[in-house]
């Protein structure tokens, strides 16, 4: 008896130290949605003349995104929701988007999940006159950088800490204000800005990489600049972009980011939210073009953009080369197949819309006769070709001791590639029938 009492003492020991394992990590763990620029009810940029069903998806498009954000905030059961600026598109935000924000900070607020909010350059403080209040579940940050606490069921702590434009333009540097104030067991920073470039005058509260990385926060909840990106690898420093893309310059998926802060770092993984996609398309057509070859090259494009699950406004860049056709005889073309290729497209869910199209016309190239050629393309190509200050023009990047820390140096491979598609450019920009010894 006095065995079997001991062996069942060591499998109740086991457990609990088991179940005190997963309770330990469960109590290190922070999980939040880092979001930023939903620009509520800003309108498309770029584009006219839509068919009415079209002009409707476009317009509720960036409240669709912010359904999805709010519906995989609730989801994921986070602890809490951090939106790092322009909620709002200016400071005379319209009562539609307002009420549209408030619906989703209700629903938040009823699942017991604060929001910590911050208002950028298109949602400053210094017009407040139409401005609704609030759920009590939403912090907004005043003017003054600020400490915001908050405090899980466990007693975790997190301290936030950020500040509201108060008007459209901030030159200061507002990051030297972020100091980590009292006993938490996370450090987040909320800031909308950009990264300072150095030699230009910035208006959007510019930062240093090094700047952030001195303050040594948990993470740095970054707004502004509408595509995701880590700005310093390996640095817990992200900008999530913004939540749907507003013109054919912000092209490809958009979302926000789930984070989850352990003793480990920040685990930063995206979600999309986007009802529609903005994609560019470069085709080159290196023979003889015809009414068939053109429009089986535009199908065929057209149908690898469709996603099964967003519309896709897409721009083509035609490039054309040893076609006997002019210019004008392409364009003209091109303004008959256009119709047919939107035809019917509005009644599709997963619509493709093509938009302007961008043609050019060059002359093939011989890559042999270039190097041969006495004029500057050749003297271009040459330069290319032997490599004659690479390590010249990289040394600013790779020589930089954040470089040097996270980038390893092109292989060969990647620096051949880099060389042909300087060459293409190049060619794409500067070669014209005036060259002599272009042609094949």
């Amino acid at each position: 008896m006095s065995s079997l009492g001991t062996c069942d003492r060591k499998k109740n020991v086991l457990k609990w130290k088991k179940d005190m394992k997963k309770r330990r990590e469960k109590l290190d763990m922070i999980r939040f949605v880092h979001t930023a620029d939903l620009h509520l009810d800003r309108p498309f940029e770029g584009l006219s003349d839509l068919p009415d069903t079209l002009h409707e998806r476009v317009k509720e498009s960036t409240f669709t995104a912010f359904t999805r954000l709010i519906e995989r905030t609730l989801s994921e059961k986070v602890d809490f929701l951090i939106i790092a600026g322009d909620i709002f598109d200016d400071s005379h935000r319209s009562l539609l988007a307002q009420r549209r924000f408030i619906q989703g900070m209700r629903q938040l607020e009823d699942a017991h999940i604060p929001v910590y909010a911050v208002f950028g350059n298109h949602d400053h403080l210094d017009d407040p006159w139409n401005r609704l209040e609030l759920p009590e579940n939403v912090h907004v940050f005043p003017a003054a950088q600020t400490m915001i606490p908050f405090e899980k069921a466990d007693g975790q702590r997190v301290h936030l800490y950020g500040f509201s434009y108060e008007r459209r333009h901030i030159a200061e540097d507002m990051a030297a204000k972020y100091v980590r104030a009292g006993t938490a067991d996370f450090h987040i920073g909320i800031l909308h800005g950009s990264l300072t470039t150095g030699g230009t005058k910035d208006h959007y509260a510019p930062f240093s990489i090094r700047e952030l990385a001195d303050k040594q926060f948990d993470y740095w909840a970054l707004g502004h600049i509408h595509k995701r990106e880590q700005p310093a690898p390996q640095l817990p420093i992200w900008y999530p972009g913004n939540t749907q893309g507003l013109s054919v310059r912000e092209t490809g998926e958009k979302g926000a980011s789930l984070v989850e802060l352990d003793k480990h770092g920040a685990h930063v993984s995206f979600f999309p939210t986007a009802d529609i996609l903005w994609e560019e398309k470069t085709i080159r057509f290196r023979e003889k073009v015809t009414a068939d070859s053109l429009g089986a090259a535009l199908d065929a494009e057209k149908e690898a953009a469709r996603t099964g699950g967003h519309g896709v406004f897409l721009r083509l860049h035609l490039i054309f080369s040893e076609t006997d056709e002019n210019r004008e005889a392409i364009d003209s073309l091109l303004r008959e197949f256009l119709p047919a290729l939107r035809d019917g497209e509005e009644h599709q869910s997963d619509f493709v819309w093509l938009i302007d199209t961008d043609v050019k016309v060059t002359p093939s190239w011989s890559r042999e006769q270039l190097l041969k050629s006495p004029h500057v393309v050749g003297d271009l190509m040459r330069f290319i070709e032997h490599g004659e200050g690479w390590e010249e023009a990289l040394a600013p990047l790779y020589r930089h001791h954040l470089g040097r820390r996270y980038l390893a140096l092109p292989t060969g491979s990647e620096e051949k590639k880099i060389k042909e598609e300087a060459e293409q450019l190049l060619m794409d920009a500067l070669v014209t029938d005036e060259h002599p010894g272009v042609g094949k």
